[in-house]
């Protein structure tokens, strides 16, 4: 017997929960696929932001959210960065400490949280809410995933609660292998800037350049935003710079030391870190500084020698996004870093000073040289005509002394003779010491004139071959240029004759470019160059004088292979290049040189 055809109702029945079951099929594929797709997002090993975003908006397909957020645990803290929100992506800066919001309540508990969401001092609970934890296998919370439906919707259920832990315990690993390489990325940055910062404090850099540096660096190591330095001078603490958004702008502000005027004046008095993290209404806020840049919290550190002094200070601001404030730990941190670079700032400091007290001993020296010449000169002339006069007048005197004597007394005759020879060796003694002193010719006629001369006395007392090079010059040079170029050729040919063995010398004096080439060159047994700190006082002496013309002077020199010594002095404007003759001169080659052989 045939059963009954199914009634109307029935049927209707049926075909209602035929489509119930065909939109949980097709929801159940759906959900399938976003969970593939979530694995998939997990197994490509994304990095932090880029799987919290892609968690994100997945998770507000998949449970058709108004709004979701995937938060990371930094800082014992719930930091949400973006949001997708009705099918974007959306930045935010959201921070949630334990016990606070629905987030820090989940990171307190490590437990779902499904109802709605708890109420502020701006909000009303008017929200479904969704929250669970992102837990590694040992149970520490990772992050937080927050979804929010609007209360005319359908509120979420166990069902999503569980679905969401599913995916929570798919991202774990995920999220902490990505929170694991940006730790490494930060660890490398951080070891990077580390490194960079010891090579700069290991350079000759200017305090100001110095402390700019330790700026940079530093908010690197602790993630700030932007930061100021400056240093104590004799007026007070001055900086002259704002360092923000990886680039310094124009910014100046003046603080007395002897006032608690700002943090800086505060850390120098008090000689200790100043943290405040909410800058606004700290007392010691710098309204023009706030107004400027918007400043959220600050830390402040003085920048101390060894001594216990003051050099200035370091001021961090603004933590970027993500991070917690400025903590003690950061004040520990940033004050190891100023130590380091107090010694920097110290040394630079006595550079500078070692600098300025070398100057003055160049000026000292260079004074003390013109002197030098000046009485050099004023004792040779008055040899030569005081002395020299006395002299030819004693000579004259025992030569009519010598037509008086009688004949018959010849041994007094003999005596006399003796004595006006014994004057003229006098005189041609004096007139020796008159020239070694300041020899006349090179005030009268001039360096070229008077090195040949020179030349000449050292080829009489030395069984050595000179060659002297020169180009004619039109003009006289400067008397102090003149002075240093002959002087250092009698020092060089001095040391020629006493220690290098040698010979032949070779002389080269030029003018080219507004400058004097002098090159001193010989055969010789040479030296090595270690030794001049300790045995080459002459060399020191050029060097000196080259120096206070403001030239260079270059000594090369190896055991066996002679030594050569080589000076170039800048001339004033007006003695050019221009001085140098043309080739027409007797004895010159083609580039107007002239050469000579002793």
């Amino acid at each position: 017997m045939s059963e009954p055809p199914p009634l109307p109702e029935q049927l209707n029945h049926l075909s209602r929960e035929n489509e119930r079951l065909r939109r949980e099929n097709q929801d159940l594929a759906r959900q399938m696929a976003l969970l593939r797709t979530v694995a998939r997002t997990i197994v490509d090993e994304p990095n932090r932001v880029e799987l919290t975003r892609q968690l994100a908006e997945h998770l507000a397909e998949l449970l058709k959210a108004e709004r979701v957020m995937v938060g990371t645990v930094a800082d014992e803290a719930v930091v949400f960065d973006q949001v997708a929100q009705n099918g974007r992506i959306q930045p935010v800066n959201l921070r949630f400490q334990p016990g606070e919001g629905v987030a820090g309540w989940v990171l307190i508990y490590k437990r779902p949280y499904l109802g709605s969401n708890i109420p502020s001092a701006s909000e009303s609970p008017d929200r479904s809410v969704l929250a669970v934890p992102i837990l590694n296998h040992q149970g520490f919370a990772l992050g937080v995933i927050e979804a929010h439906r609007p209360r005319q919707s359908l509120p979420f259920t166990e069902k999503d609660v569980t679905l969401v832990q599913t995916i929570a315990l798919q991202a774990a690993p995920g999220l902490e292998r990505a929170q694991l390489f940006d730790q490494m990325e930060r660890w490398i940055t951080s070891f990077e800037s580390l490194l960079t910062f010891s090579a700069s404090l290991n350079k000759r850099l200017e305090p100001e350049a110095l402390t700019r540096q330790l700026v940079e660096h530093a908010a690197g190591f602790l993630g700030a935003d932007a930061g100021i330095t400056g240093l104590v001078t004799e007026t007070g603490i001055v900086t002259q710079g704002y360092w923000r958004a990886g680039g310094w702008h124009e910014f100046e502000a003046h603080w007395l030391p002897l006032e608690e005027a700002g943090t800086p004046g505060w850390v120098f008095i008090n000689q200790c870190p100043y943290l405040t993290n909410d800058y606004s209404h700290d007392k010691l806020a710098q309204q023009d500084m706030l107004a400027a840049f918007g400043v959220k919290n600050a830390l402040c550190v003085p920048i101390m020698d060894a001594r216990e002094e003051v050099l200035g200070f370091v001021e961090l601001h603004n933590k970027g996004s993500g991070r917690e404030p400025f903590t003690w730990s950061d004040a520990n941190f940033l004050t190891s870093l100023t130590n380091s670079s107090a010694i920097a700032i110290y040394n630079a400091r006595l550079l500078e000073e070692l600098k300025i007290q070398r100057g003055q001993m160049q000026a000292l020296a260079a004074q003390h040289l013109t002197l030098l010449e000046e009485e050099r000169r004023r004792i040779a002339r008055e040899l030569h005509d005081e002395a020299g006069q006395a002299l030819i007048g004693i000579k004259f005197g025992l030569q009519v002394l010598a037509r008086k004597i009688p004949p018959e007394i010849p041994s007094l005759r003999e005596e006399v003779d003796r004595l006006r020879r014994q004057v003229n060796e006098a005189t041609t003694r004096l007139k020796e010491i008159a020239q070694t002193l300041r020899p006349p010719i090179l005030d009268e006629l001039g360096l070229e004139v008077a090195l040949n001369r020179c030349i000449s006395d050292f080829q009489e007392r030395a069984d050595l071959l000179f060659h002297f090079e020169t180009g004619n010059l039109t003009r006289r040079l400067p008397q102090e240029v003149e002075t240093v170029c002959y002087r250092l050729v009698q020092e060089a040919l001095t040391n020629v004759l006493r220690h290098a063995q040698a010979r032949q010398v070779w002389i080269s004096l030029t003018a080219a470019e507004r400058q004097v080439h002098l090159i001193v060159r010989d055969d010789g047994r040479g030296f090595d160059l270690k030794e001049i700190s300790q045995t080459g006082l002459g060399l020191l002496g050029m060097r000196e004088r080259v120096i206070m013309v403001a030239g260079a002077f270059t000594v090369e020199s190896t055991p066996g292979a002679g030594t050569t010594i080589t000076a170039t002095i800048p001339l004033p404007p007006e003695i050019g290049g221009d001085q140098l003759e043309a080739p027409s001169s007797v004895g010159s080659n083609e580039s107007g040189v002239q050469k000579r052989s002793f």
